[in-house]
């Protein structure tokens, strides 16, 4: 008859808790020149397998692991020495691109639009892309078809002539 073995080996806790403690009470008695050295209540050094023998068993078998104390003993621990090197500095970050308006501007005496009173002259009604509505006088203009897109040279009106809602402005001829 065989007897199925575990798949995995089982600690209880206890035993978990001594295998994570057995470094921490190895170090705290690294002082009195031996790794195994502990001191045990009265004051006496000690082995570790002297006093974890002596100390009473649980449940399992296993003997619970002594706690190790939380604040190392005075004269041991030192801080360590800061550096003398001087951190590099981040600078001054560059300063960012001005920025640039569009690239496809018209000059300022041109205009593009459509017209909305047409015909053959010489007033004419017009708004620009930019929504400005024009009055527009053009004696040399020619026929402008109402709806249509257009780009016209303009500048100050010269004559004094009412034609309808909007910046009065002439029509230059090319």
């Amino acid at each position: 008859m065989t007897v199925p073995l575990p798949s995995r080996a089982t600690l209880p806790a206890a035993g978990l808790a001594a295998l994570l403690l057995l470094p921490l009470t190895a170090c705290a008695g690294a002082e009195e020149g031996s790794p195994t050295a502990a001191t045990s209540a009265s004051g006496t050094p000690t082995s570790a397998a002297t006093s974890t023998s002596t100390a009473p068993t649980t449940r399992g078998g296993s003997t619970p692991a002594v706690p190790a104390s939380p604040v190392p003993p005075s004269g041991r621990f030192t801080a360590p020495p800061l550096s003398r090197t001087v951190p590099p500095s981040l600078g001054t970050p560059p300063k960012p691109p001005k920025p640039t308006g569009p690239s496809d501007l018209l000059p300022t005496n041109l205009v593009a639009g459509h017209v909305t009173r047409g015909g053959s002259g010489p007033c004419y009604g017009f708004v620009s892309e930019d929504g400005v509505e024009y009055a527009l006088h053009g004696a040399d203009a020619g026929t402008l078809a109402e709806g249509s897109f257009v780009t016209l040279r303009i500048s100050a009106r010269s004559v004094r002539m009412n034609c309808g809602p909007g910046v009065p402005a002439s029509i230059v001829p090319r």
